[in-house]
């Protein structure tokens, strides 16, 4: 039976279904709570039991002292709601930066020159991150580079990323060289490419190439938090291959009745592009303008949406400047610059 957990002092409220610990219903809703082995070992995920009843589920090492016993703490990832409950604990914070040593679980060829990087956190280890963000990948401290993550934080422990591999790029050709059970640093989390929770408003998707990485990561979090009314993906590419996982897309459909999904290609928008060396920035802005005109024929009234944004650096800020000169709220709109 689904239980309704309220949060004290932030008065942030969230449902906990079956068996599911109260720590992973709360960051299946976006909550950021504090967490650390996920396990019952740390203790970093202790909370007071307000009101209400909860049951243990699995087994925990961290010992409480009488008295936080005695006070009603419980470790949120041991536990579950029974019936309605109100617990004390701090959530909307932001996530405090963390040092993890992963190992290579896979490298996969996605297309010519972009590859889908899984990396594994040791168990006891977990990053925490709110979907869209971004983590430092850190080689040997020989290669690093800023990427954001293209996996739901409903898995924390497995975490993907989609690298393009450019020729004479120190970083994405050791990345090439990577193999299983070879370690990589991650930093992090960073950034505010992040799904506004408290908003019931449909969302609209915009993804230039590999900046579908975040969205990917945003759009499978949506779906789990089923907020919204309708997610609508454009994913625009600049070479044939481009839409690089449409047939994971197109599953999504079975999962999510109310998502649409439209691929286009660069040349289609604006037929002077030539992808064949990739897309300039002036010609990114000419594809950028004629996809703000297509969404804007598509979608009479932008303003019932939140839009997110994810592409080069002239796409994003060219969209934003449109949205915002046609008077369209600011705090609908949120940004990444993926290359």
């Amino acid at each position: 039976m689904a239980g309704l957990v309220r949060l004290r002092p932030s008065d942030h409220q969230f449902h906990v279904d079956g068996n599911d610990s109260i720590l992973d219903a709360a960051l299946q809703a976006g909550l950021p709570l504090n967490y650390g082995c996920s396990n019952g070992n740390c203790g970093l995920c202790q909370a007071r039991l307000l009101s209400g009843e909860v049951s243990k589920i699995s087994h925990h090492d961290f010992v409480f002292s009488e008295a936080e016993k005695n006070r009603g703490h419980i470790l949120l990832c041991s536990y579950t709601a029974v019936g309605d409950v109100v617990i004390e604990a701090q959530a909307g914070a932001v996530i405090s930066e963390q040092h993890i040593t992963t190992r290579v679980k896979k490298l996969t060829a996605l297309t010519g020159d972009i590859v889908l990087l899984h990396l594994q956190t040791p168990r006891t280890q977990r990053l925490r991150f709110l979907a869209g963000q971004s983590v430092r990948l850190d080689l040997d401290g020989e290669a690093s580079a800023t990427h954001p993550i293209a996996s739901c934080p409903c898995d924390d422990r497995n975490i993907q990323f989609h690298i393009r591999l450019i020729v004479d790029d120190a970083f994405s050709q050791r990345i090439a060289s990577l193999k299983p059970a070879n370690t990589v640093q991650v930093i992090g989390p960073f950034g505010d490419f992040t799904l506004n929770n408290r908003s019931d408003r449909s969302i609209l998707f915009l993804a230039f190439d590999a900046g579908f990485a975040p969205v990917k990561s945003l759009i499978e979090h949506a779906m789990q938090l089923e907020q919204s009314d309708n997610l609508h993906l454009y994913w625009i590419a600049d070479a044939e291959e481009g839409h690089y996982m449409h047939n994971v897309v197109r599953s999504w459909k079975d999962v999510f009745d109310n998502f649409s999904y439209t691929p286009l290609n660069a040349k289609d928008l604006y037929p002077l592009a030539d992808p064949a060396d990739g897309l300039q920035a002036d010609a990114w802005q000419d594809v950028s303008q004629a996809l703000f005109r297509q969404v804007s024929a598509e979608h009479k009234n932008l303003q019932d949406f939140d839009i997110y944004v994810a592409g080069p650096d002239p796409v994003a800020r060219f969209i934003r400047d449109c949205l915002l000169r046609n008077s369209f709220p600011q705090e609908q709109i949120r940004t990444i610059s993926t290359g």
